[in-house]
C-alpha cells in the first residue's frame, strides 16, 4: 500500500468491514475510506443532487445553492473540523503521540471517511425541499397497514446507500460502504415505528397542508437488519444507549446520541446551512443580517467579544466593508470565510463517560457562544426564509406534484416504467409496493419530477417516446 494512504490506529477491521464481497484492484493504493469516497461520488444518487432544490428553486438563478454545491460545501468543512480535531487529539502528528486526553481513542479521525459521510448525508433527500419529504411522509404513512412507518430523508439515504435496487456497486447491499462511514451517516439511530408520534399527525389525514406531515429523524423500519449489523462491534450497553430516545411530548420522540464521525458530520452540516444559506438569503434580498442580530443577546455571551466579532462579520456578509462594488463583494466573501473558520475552530471534543467504546464516548461539541450564533444563523433562515411566503408558495408547489404522482402511480401502476415500474407491479404485498413507490419519487430530481407531472396532469405535455 503507497504509504501516503493509511487507516488511523482508531479504526480496527470491524470498522472497514463491508456487508458483501468485495475485491480490490491489482495496484489500488486507496485505502478503505478513500474508497468509499469514490463510489459515493461516482454514483447515480450523488449526481442528481445538482438538480435537487437545497432552498431556492433551480431556475431562480445560477449563483444558489443546490443539494449538490451544498453537500461539496459540507464536505468541505467537514475536513476543516476534522484537522481541527485531530490537532486536539495529536498535536504533533505524524510525529509524537496521542495526546493523554485522548489516549483511548488511539489515533485521529479518517478525513477521507468524514468527507465521504459529508458527501452522502443528503443523498436520500426528495426533489422539492421540506414540502417533498412531508408530502412523502403523508403518502406512505396514511397507506402504510397497522401504520407505524412513513418516508423519512435521513431515513433514505441510509436504505439508498445499501439497497441493491437504489444504487449499486456490485451484486448486493447498494454501494457497500464500509461500516465505519454508514455509522457517520447515521445521525438517528433509532427506528421509524420507536420515534413517531401518531397524534402529531393529522386525525383525518389532511393534506395539504404537508407542515402537519414532518416525519421523526429516523430510519426506516425495513432497515432494522442494517441498524443491527452497524452496531454489533459496539458493547452491548452502548448499543443499548446509543438508541435511547427522548420523548417530546406532543412532537415526535428523537434520538440524543451517535458517533464521533456523526457528530463531525451533522456539526459540518450546521455550519454550512447557518452560514451559506444565509449568504443566499443576503444575495437574494430576503433577509437583512440586522434581523439575525436581533436573535442575538449581548448581555447573555459569557464573552462579548465573540458576540461583537460575530456581529460584525454578519454585517459585513450582507453589506461588505469597502466602498466600491469590488470591495463590497471582496468582503462580503471574505467575512463569509471568516465566519465559518470561526466556528471551524472554536470546536472542542467532550467525552460522555457512560461510553465504552472510544467512538461513541467522544463527540464534537461548539462552545456555549459560538452556539449561540449557529443557533441564531439557523433559526432566522429558517424563520425567515425557508418559511417566507417567497420559499413556501414554490415547496407547496412540490409537495402537490409528489403526491398527485404517489396518488396516480400507487392507483394505476402500469403507467411506470423501467426497473421500478417492474418492481412496483411484482411486489408481494402493499407495504413493499409502497416503499417501491417512495423510493423512486424520493430519487428523482425537481426537473424530473416536474416532467412526469406534466406528462400526467398537463394537457399538450409528454411524448409517446417520454420513460417514466
Amino acid at each position: 500500500m503507497h504509504p501516503f494512504y493509511h487507516i488511523s490506529p482508531l479504526y480496527s477491521s470491524e470498522d472497514t468491514a463491508r456487508r458483501g464481497e468485495t475485491s480490490k484492484r491489482t495496484g489500488d493504493h486507496r485505502d478503505d475510506f478513500e474508497r468509499d469516497r469514490a463510489r459515493i461520488i461516482h454514483s447515480f444518487s450523488f449526481r442528481r443532487l445538482q438538480s435537487k432544490t437545497q432552498i431556492f428553486a433551480l431556475h431562480e438563478s445560477e449563483f444558489l445553492r443546490t443539494r449538490l454545491t451544498h453537500s461539496l460545501e459540507v464536505s468541505n468543512i467537514g475536513r476543516g473540523l476534522a484537522a481541527v480535531v485531530n490537532r486536539l487529539i495529536w498535536p504533533g502528528y505524524p510525529l509524537g503521540s496521542v495526546k493523554a486526553d485522548y489516549e483511548e481513542l488511539g489515533g485521529t479521525v479518517d478525513s477521507s471517511l468524514i468527507e465521504a459521510a459529508c458527501l452522502a448525508h443528503d443523498l436520500g433527500h426528495p426533489p422539492f425541499g421540506h414540502r417533498g419529504e412531508e408530502a412523502l411522509n403523508y403518502c406512505v404513512w396514511t397507506r402504510w397497514p397497522d401504520g407505524e412507518n412513513g418516508f423519512e430523508g435521513n431515513g433514505q439515504t441510509l436504505r439508498l446507500l445499501s439497497n441493491d435496487t437504489l444504487e449499486a456497486h456490485g451484486d448486493k447491499h447498494g454501494l457497500n460502504l464500509t461500516r465505519a462511514t454508514m455509522q457517520a451517516v447515521l445521525k438517528y439511530p433509532g427506528l421509524y415505528r420507536d420515534l413517531v408520534n401518531p397524534s402529531v399527525y393529522p386525525q383525518d389525514t389532511a393534506c395539504p397542508p404537508f407542515r402537519h406531515w414532518t416525519p421523526p429523524k429516523c430510519i426506516h423500519n425495513e432497515e432494522e437488519e442494517l441498524l443491527e449489523w452497524l452496531l454489533a462491534p459496539f458493547p452491548e450497553s452502548d448499543r443499548a444507549r446509543l438508541q435511547e430516545i427522548e420523548a417530546l411530548g406532543a412532537k415526535h420522540a428523537r434520538t440524543v446520541h451517535k458517533t464521533l464521525e456523526a457528530s463531525i458530520v451533522e456539526l459540518a452540516d450546521d455550519i454550512a446551512y447557518g452560514t451559506h444559506d444565509v449568504e443566499d438569503a443576503f444575495f437574494s434580498r430576503l433577509m437583512t443580517p440586522e434581523t439575525i442580530i436581533d436573535y442575538l443577546t449581548r448581555s447573555s455571551f459569557d464573552d462579548v467579544a465573540i458576540y461583537d466579532r460575530y456581529t460584525t462579520l454578519i454585517l459585513q456578509m450582507a453589506h461588505g466593508a469597502g466602498t466600491g462594488v469590488r470591495d463590497a463583494v471582496h468582503e462580503k466573501k471574505g467575512a463569509s470565510s471568516t465566519l465559518i473558520s470561526m466556528f471551524v475552530s472554536a470546536v472542542d471534543v467532550v467525552p460522555d463517560t457512560a461510553f465504552l467504546h472510544p467512538r461513541l464516548r467522544w463527540n464534537v461539541t461548539l462552545p456555549r457562544d459560538h452556539r449561540r450564533v449557529l443557533d441564531a444563523l439557523k433559526r432566522s433562515v429558517y424563520d425567515h426564509v425557508i418559511n417566507g411566503p417567497a420559499v413556501q408558495s414554490l415547496e407547496y408547489r412540490g409537495g402537490m406534484i409528489i403526491q398527485r404522482m404517489f396518488e396516480a402511480l400507487h392507483s394505476s401502476p402500469e403507467l411506470l416504467s423501467g426497473k421500478h415500474g417492474h418492481l412496483l407491479r411484482e411486489a408481494v404485498d402493499e407495504r413493499s409496493r409502497l416503499r417501491i413507490l417512495a423510493d423512486y419519487i424520493a430519487g428523482m430530481t425537481d426537473t424530473y419530477a416536474e416532467r412526469v407531472y406534466n406528462r400526467l396532469f398537463q394537457p399538450g405535455n409528454g411524448s409517446l417516446f417520454d420513460r417514466m
